[in-house]
């Protein structure tokens, strides 16, 4: 279990937006921190990729080449 202090004005606007969509202040908290951490890891997964892209000369491959390549073109 976690505590979270806010200020008046920060717990005033989460607790009519917690209103708005029917939710408890605490399940509205967990939920943007959640969506926010995905959001951190995606993009470190999305930094890591453009990387190794970069690593690797610039090479791509069209999409017409990766469904022949997997078999997707029947």
């Amino acid at each position: 279990m976690m505590t979270l202090e806010l200020d008046d004005e920060t717990a005033s606007v989460l607790n009519a937006m917690a209103t708005e969509q029917h939710l408890s202040p605490a399940q509205l908290v967990k939920t943007a921190l959640l969506e926010y951490l995905e959001d951190c890891q995606d993009a470190k997964s999305a930094e890591a990729a453009y990387q190794r892209y970069l690593d690797s000369g610039k090479a791509s491959h069209s999409l017409d080449d990766v469904v022949k390549a997997f078999g997707l073109d029947s």
